[in-house]
């Protein structure tokens, strides 16, 4: 997934943990540092809101009334 992640030939993928039990903390805990140390995952954020952090610009959906 790394190799096909650097060669750009995916963005990203969807990761679905196993809820139930212990499957996010296990995620969050033991492979997103590993994603970190490999510089594949951010470690901070660079904006301070959701919108900032998704490059969605302030006028995005909305219009002015005529």
């Amino acid at each position: 997934m790394e190799e096909w992640f650097l060669a750009e030939a995916c963005d990203g993928f969807s990761i679905v943990p196993d809820i139930a039990f212990d499957g996010v903390a296990d995620f969050v805990e033991q492979v997103v540092p590993i994603l970190q140390e490999r510089g594949l995952f951010h470690t901070e954020y660079e904006g301070n809101t959701l919108r900032e952090n998704m490059g969605v610009p302030y006028e995005y959906g909305i219009r002015e009334l005529e």
